[in-house]
């Protein structure tokens, strides 16, 4: 079976794996952040710039997953939940930045964690979820029952 034949049989599964990709990059790029952050604590100063310009690039990615997680409700099965946790995620991530344009450490650095752990928890959740599609859920019946069946009696 190619790529294009599963495409045509199941077309609906696109958002789901959209939604997948996104949250697990918005996972990846908050662990980064958390990496950049340790190394500008540890001295390398020129990591605050790369903190600084890598956290406007997982806000995009924040916005990107809200806008995967409404097509994979509107066009899949996903459930509505991700969308609102990616709403929250963002608004998260829009205080922590305050905190950190503010120099609120004490604010900036758990609200990373917070968000590091979400996005790491919703990564996962993409990973294990199989959301069900109408086709593949709907309980089959047995092809001609006894009472189906042309010319049986019962």
């Amino acid at each position: 079976m190619t790529l294009s034949d599963e495409a045509s049989r199941d077309p609906q599964r696109w958002p789901d794996r959209l939604l997948r990709v996104c949250l697990i990059a918005t996972a990846v790029l908050m662990f980064m952040q958390s990496v950049l952050a340790g190394l500008f604590m540890g001295g390398m100063h020129w990591a605050f710039a790369a903190h600084r310009e890598l956290a406007t690039i997982a806000g995009v990615a924040v916005m990107v997953s809200i806008v995967a997680a409404i097509l994979a409700r509107r066009f899949g099965q996903a459930p509505r939940w991700p969308i609102a946790a990616t709403i929250g995620m963002l608004a998260l991530m829009s205080l922590q930045a305050f905190a950190g344009f503010r120099s609120l450490t004490a604010l900036h650095v758990p609200l990373g964690v917070i968000v590091i752990l979400l996005s790491v928890l919703f990564a996962g959740w993409s990973l294990r979820a199989r959301v069900p599609h109408p086709a593949r859920s709907a309980p089959r019946r047995p092809e001609g029952l006894p009472s189906e069946r042309a010319g049986v009696l019962e």
